[in-house]
């Protein structure tokens, strides 16, 4: 059986395996998250079987709190984002720091940056805590600090922040910045997971079901880390559950309902080449108002889960 797990590769190169993205899109924009680390579907013998999910901090970028024209000139934003700023709003001074950080509309100044990002702090933005973080943790603006990364990463997970809590996760399981402690990066991805993030979700799935870290193997609880992944709209999960469906792991063999989650996946625009082949052969095994029961459950499986972002 080939199970698909979280590579740090994929997120460096800032991929995504998101369900239905484009939807989301146009349903959803992120308020804090839209430089959160992302990822590709890549196969492996057995999920995360070389190392723990790890994580390359990246700033996140706000979003601007006011709508712009499109093609506005960068220093106009610039100067929207300075006036919502003066006026206290979180969210702008997010994305001043951000504009420093890139030099969008002003020019680059990192140091300014951090001065925006430790601002919104004091304006209850844990955003602003992760990204002092990352400041410290690749010395941008300061002298590298691991420690200092680490205690900011904290104070954002502290106040909610999955995406800091999914890099302490790194920290813990890799020891950067802290003493190496499995136990409290399984902890913080099973946080992460609780506040709603895909992404570890699965990561855990691919834990639990090859027993990693100095967890006790089990399916079952793998099964239903991945099934809530692919609730929450991680691809690599939806291809996951489809398997283990298929294979009867964690659960009764069930052609029916391992159709219905390739068909998920493909509909999601998961691009694997053995999506077509399993969907052929699983079909061929079902008859026509099985396969006609399955199609109709993947559609209301997809607009349920439209609904739910979208509400």
């Amino acid at each position: 059986m080939q199970y698909l797990h979280t590579t740090e590769n994929s997120r460096q190169n800032g991929k995504t395996a998101s369900f239905f993205l484009p939807v989301l899109l146009l349903l959803l924009l992120p308020l804090c998250l839209a430089a959160a680390p992302a990822r590709t579907p890549k196969a492996a013998a057995e999920p995360a079987s070389q190392s723990a999910p790890t994580a390359q901090a990246a700033p996140v970028q706000a979003q601007p709190v006011q709508a712009m024209p499109q093609r506005i000139q960068p220093e106009a934003a610039f100067a929207l984002m300075a006036a919502e700023a003066e006026k206290g709003s979180g969210n702008a001074m997010l994305t001043l720091g951000r504009f420093y950080e890139q030099g969008v509309g002003v020019a680059r100044n990192y140091t300014k940056a951090m001065e925006w990002y430790e601002k919104a702090t004091k304006a209850g933005q844990p955003e602003g805590y992760y990204n002092l973080g990352v400041c410290y943790e690749i010395g941008m603006g300061v002298t590298a600090d691991a420690a200092k990364a680490v205690q900011n990463y904290q104070k954002a997970a502290d106040m909610g922040l999955a995406l800091a809590m999914y890099k302490l996760s790194s920290v813990y399981i890799a020891g950067t910045g802290a003493a190496k402690d499995a136990a409290k990066g399984v902890a913080q991805l099973e946080k992460a997971a609780d506040a709603g993030m895909a992404v570890a979700a699965n990561d855990l799935g691919a834990i639990y079901l090859s027993g990693l870290l100095g967890q006790k193997k089990d399916e079952k609880k793998a099964l239903a880390m991945f099934t809530k992944a692919a609730d929450l709209g991680n691809l690599e999960a939806v291809k996951n559950v489809a398997v283990m469906h298929k294979d009867g792991v964690g659960t009764k063999a069930d052609p029916a309902t391992a159709y219905t989650w390739y068909l998920i996946a493909r509909r999601g625009g998961y691009a694997g080449e053995d999506i077509a082949r399993m969907l052929g052969l699983l079909e061929g095994s079902l008859t026509p108002a099985q396969a006609q029961k399955a199609q109709k459950d993947a559609d209301t499986w997809i607009e349920n889960y439209v609904k739910r972002q979208a509400g």
